[in-house]
C-alpha cells in the first residue's frame, strides 16, 4: 500500500521513487514482480502520469527495474544480503529502512501542529533580531553561555511562570536536551559515573549517559510520580525526573513528595536532574511550581526546551545549573563556544519579551486541550473499558493500555498495514521486558480533530476488539 503526502517538501515523483526502492529492497517486491501501471498507478494517487513515469525512469535509470515490451515494468534482480564487504556507512536492520513512506496519520510523540505556529510573529522578530546584529560595530563569536538578552529574558519567564530563581550567570543555552545532558555528563565524568532514572523513561536521556559509560540505574514510577521508597534505596551521583508530567505516564509528582526528594538530595549529596517537561500544558490546573523553586539545598539542576512550545527544528534548551556546579561548568567548557545561532537566539529574546510567547502558550493550550479532549472523548465512546488511559489533562501526549490478545507489536504493525503509525514503547525501559504487553503512546498534535472518530473505528477493525 503506497502513500504519498502532498503537505510533504518532497516532490511527488521521488516519494514515489522511494517506495519502490524500499518495497525492493526489503523483498516486498520480488525479481520479476511487474510494477502497476503508469496510468493505473497515476489515478490511484490522484497524481499526473508524468509524476509515476517520472519515479519509474529514475527506477530504471538505476537498475532496480527494466522495461520489457508488452509486459511494463519489471523489478530487476537485487541481491538483498550485503556481504563483508559491504560499504561502513551501510545501515544496519536495527536502524531501519532508508525512507519510511508517510502514515495517513502519524501518532508520533515528538510533533507539534504547524498550524498553531506563530509564523507572522517570529518573522518580525527574526528581523528585529537581523537588526540589532546590523548595528553592532563588529561581528563577534558570540557569548559561550548564550546571549546575555536570551539568558535575561528566560530567567524572567522562569520566574513568572514556574517559579524557578536564578541569575542569567547560571544558565547555558544548548542546541536542544540531548545537547544539555551531554554537558552534564561531560561535567561528571570524573564522579562516580553512577546515572539514576525513572522506568519507563526518555530514552534519549538514557542513550547520552549510557554513551559515557554511567552505570544506568531504573526507578520505577508510581501513579503519583517516581517511588520514594526505591529511590531510598539508590547509591547515584545523578538522577533524572520529570516532575511536572512524566515522561511517559503523565503522572505529576506531589509537593510531598518533592520535599522528600529535595531532602534525599541533600543527605545523599546527589544532584538532581530535573527536566521540566510539558510543564506550561496544563489544561484543568495552574502550572506547578518547579522541583527548583523548592530547592534551598542547591541540589537541582533545572532543564528546558523550547521544542514542544515553539518547533523540535528550533534547536533550542537552556540549563539552569545550581551555583555550585557553576566552577565544574566554566572549567569544563572555558574554551567551548555557543552552539546555537545568535540569530535564532536574539529573535527568541524579542519573541520573549515583548510578551508573544506566553499569549502563543495560551494559544496551544487551547489548542490541544480541544485536542485532547476530542481524543478521549472518541476513545471512551469506540473502546470503552477496552483501553486504559494515562497522562489526561496535560501534555501533548496519551498513554493507552490496550485489552486486547494481540501484542504491541502486533497491533503497530495492524495499524501499519491502514495507513496509521504507532511507536513501540519498549525502548523506554531499560529492560525492555518490563514494558506491558499492549501498551502505545500517542502524540496527538498533528491529528485533525475531525479525524478521531474515524481513524479509532478502522483501528477497533482491525485490533479485533
Amino acid at each position: 500500500m503506497l502513500y504519498i503526502d502532498r503537505d510533504s517538501a518532497s516532490p511527488l515523483y521521488e516519494q514515489i521513487y522511494a517506495a519502490f526502492v524500499r518495497e525492493i529492497l526489503t523483498g516486498a517486491l520480488a525479481a520479476g514482480d511487474r510494477l502497476p501501471a503508469t496510468r493505473k498507478l497515476a489515478e490511484e494517487l490522484s497524481v499526473g502520469r508524468n509524476t509515476v513515469d517520472k519515479a519509474y525512469q529514475q527506477l530504471a535509470a538505476e537498475g532496480y527495474i527494466e522495461s520489457r515490451i508488452g509486459s511494463g515494468f519489471l523489478v530487476c534482480k537485487i541481491p538483498l544480503q550485503l556481504d563483508a564487504g559491504a560499504p561502513a556507512h551501510s545501515r544496519s536492520r536495527e536502524e531501519g529502512p532508508l525512507y519510511k513512506m508517510p502514515a495517513r496519520y502519524d501518532f508520533a510523540y515528538g510533533s507539534v501542529d504547524n498550524s498553531v505556529f506563530p509564523h507572522g510573529q517570529w518573522r518580525k522578530s527574526v528581523n528585529n533580531a537581523l537588526t540589532t546584529m546590523e548595528l553592532n560595530p563588529a561581528i563577534q563569536y558570540p557569548c559561550r553561555q548564550g546571549e546575555p538578552a536570551l539568558r535575561l529574558e528566560i530567567a524572567r519567564y522562569l520566574q513568572r511562570s514556574r517559579g524557578v530563581v536564578c541569575d542569567p550567570d547560571q544558565m547555558v543555552i544548548t542546541c536542544g536536551q540531548q545537547h544539555s545532558m551531554e554537558m552534564i555528563a561531560n561535567i561528571f565524568e570524573n564522579t562516580g559515573k553512577r546515572f539514576a532514572m525513572e522506568e519507563p523513561g526518555y530514552d534519549g536521556i538514557r542513550a547520552i549517559f549510557a554513551n559515557h559509560r554511567f552505570q544506568l540505574q531504573p526507578v520505577p514510577v508510581e501513579s503519583d510520580g517516581i517511588s520514594m521508597t526505591a529511590v531510598e534505596k539508590l547509591d547515584t551521583d545523578l538522577l533524572y525526573v520529570t516532575p511536572s508530567h512524566q515522561f511517559p505516564t503523565g503522572a505529576v509528582l506531589p509537593v510531598g513528595k518533592r520535599r522528600q526528594l529535595l531532602s534525599w538530595a541533600q543527605e545523599t549529596n546527589t544532584y538532581l536532574i530535573e527536566d521540566d517537561y510539558d510543564s506550561e500544558l496544563r489544561y484543568y490546573t495552574n502550572p506547578i511550581p518547579a522541583l527548583q523553586s523548592l530547592d534551598i539545598h542547591d541540589r537541582t539542576i533545572y532543564t528546558g526546551t523550547f521544542s514542544k512550545s515553539l518547533a523540535p527544528s528550533m534547536r533550542t534548551a537552556y540549563i539552569v545549573f545550581p551555583k555550585s556546579l557553576i566552577p565544574a561548568y566554566k572549567a569544563y567548557y572555558q574554551r567551548y563556544n555557543a552552539q546555537v545561532s545568535p540569530l535564532h537566539q536574539l529573535a527568541l529574546a524579542d519573541f520573549i519579551s515583548g510578551g508573544h510567547y506566553e499569549r502563543h502558550i495560551n494559544r496551544l493550550r487551547t489548542v490541544y486541550r480541544k485536542k485532547q479532549a476530542a481524543l478521549l472523548f472518541a476513545l471512551e465512546e469506540i473502546f470503552g473499558d477496552s483501553v486504559s488511559v494515562c497522562g489526561g489533562g496535560a501534555g501533548i501526549h496519551l498513554l493507552l493500555d490496550i485489552k486486547s490478545p494481540f501484542s504491541q507489536d502486533q497491533l503497530i504493525e495492524r495499524a501499519e498495514s491502514i495507513g496509521i503509525r504507532f511507536y513501540s514503547t519498549q525502548i523506554l525501559y531499560i529492560d525492555p521486558q518490563n514494558c506491558p504487553r499492549s501498551q502505545l503512546l500517542l502524540g496527538f498534535p498533528t491529528i485533525p480533530v475531525e479525524a478521531f472518530t474515524s481513524i479509532l473505528t478502522e483501528l477497533k477493525k482491525v485490533w479485533e476488539i
